[in-house]
């Protein structure tokens, strides 16, 4: 069993660099949710400790958490109906091509509605594993979208600026930054809260919303950052990657490549969607073209911020957007499933 594990880490650092080398969004969950894929396939039986995985959502919740900063609810209140109204339109393109792939049975039940879920891959994944839905379908959708939306993000702020395209700047050093202890205790008083109070409400999802409630308290209450250092995340990531990857097996894995055309169509579809949204805020809003799209792209924060930050947009206006949208998607993704859930109940009976 030890040998299995060390095999599954060597593997899932292996397969992270090489997809840091390649500038693939996400390679802190990629590599280790494909590493355990690998050997899953092959047979290798590993399973977490059942109290590990609720603390990675619980820090996932606090990232989450920490982009909700008081300066991001400044620039909603100041251009709310351009944010709001791009947001619910995106939310609803995503859950019309989502009925769609459910009505031609490419994804099946809820899987639909968390997969193309515009925003917050890695919630959207944990979180359809508490409502029932396959972790592994979700994963897969999502981390595709991921994918996709953001090479074409890149491709679209190469052509529309003059400086190095996003894909060469640097991401945070594991190191990069100092413990700051008083916010850190703040934020593990607050996923320690957050994993409690979840434990005696049997809260679906709580693991990872009541995390990120406690922490947006702190952050604009207490004024403390609750964003969880990169020595604590990059192990949340390969935990989330390892939890998902494990439970594949080849006949999954042969699904996912079956329906990876209609899936990648989907995704170009919602990308179509919402650059409309961009026209509509260059047009009546008096954005520039660049900020627009890259605050109105499905995805994923991580990603956009960073081609944003490179680009020279008007990053309080993306960031708001992109935060706006990931708030309201972890708010109505459950309830939107659940509906998808009834009409599929109410089908076979």
């Amino acid at each position: 069993m030890f040998f299995k594990w060390v095999l599954l880490a060597g593997l899932s650092v292996l397969v992270t660099l090489a997809l840091d080398w390649l500038h693939i969004p996400a390679s802190r969950f990629l590599g280790p949710l494909w590493a355990a894929i690998a050997l899953a396939v092959f047979q290798f039986r590993l399973t977490l400790h059942p109290r590990i995985y609720p603390c990675a959502q619980g820090l996932i919740g606090l990232l989450v958490a920490s982009s909700l900063s008081p300066s991001t609810w400044v620039v909603l209140a100041n251009s709310w109906p351009f944010l709001v109204g791009g947001t619910i339109w995106s939310i609803l393109a995503s859950l019309l091509l989502g009925l769609v792939l459910y009505r031609f049975r490419i994804l099946p039940g809820s899987a639909a509605v968390w997969g193309l879920s515009p925003g917050a891959a890695g919630v959207m994944t944990i979180m359809s594993g508490d409502y029932g839905a396959d972790m592994r379908l979700v994963a897969f959708t999502q981390y595709l979208r991921v994918l996709v939306v953001s090479m074409a993000a890149v491709g679209v702020a190469h052509l529309a600026m003059t400086s190095p395209p996003a894909s060469q700047v640097p991401g945070p050093s594991f190191f990069s930054a100092l413990i700051i202890w008083p916010d850190l205790v703040v934020a593990l008083l607050a996923l320690a809260l957050g994993l409690g109070l979840t434990e005696l409400t049997g809260l679906p999802g709580g693991l990872i919303l009541l995390p990120m409630i406690f922490g947006i308290g702190a952050e604009n209450f207490l004024g403390v950052s609750v964003a969880p250092p990169m020595w604590l995340m990059i192990p949340a990531y390969a935990i989330m990657g390892w939890r998902v990857g494990l439970t594949f097996d080849r006949d999954t894995l042969i699904l996912t490549l079956k329906m990876l055309p209609a899936v990648i169509l989907a995704i170009f579809i919602l990308i179509a969607a919402c650059g409309l949204c961009a026209v509509v805020m260059v047009y009546w809003g008096g954005f520039d073209p660049l900020t627009a799209y890259l605050a109105s792209s499905p995805g994923g924060l991580d990603a956009v911020t960073i081609i944003a930050s490179a680009a020279g947009v008007d990053l309080p206006i993306v960031m708001a957007m992109q935060a706006c949208r990931l708030l309201l998607v972890i708010v109505t993704a459950p309830y939107l499933a659940r509906w998808i859930s009834g009409k599929k109940l109410r089908r076979e009976t």
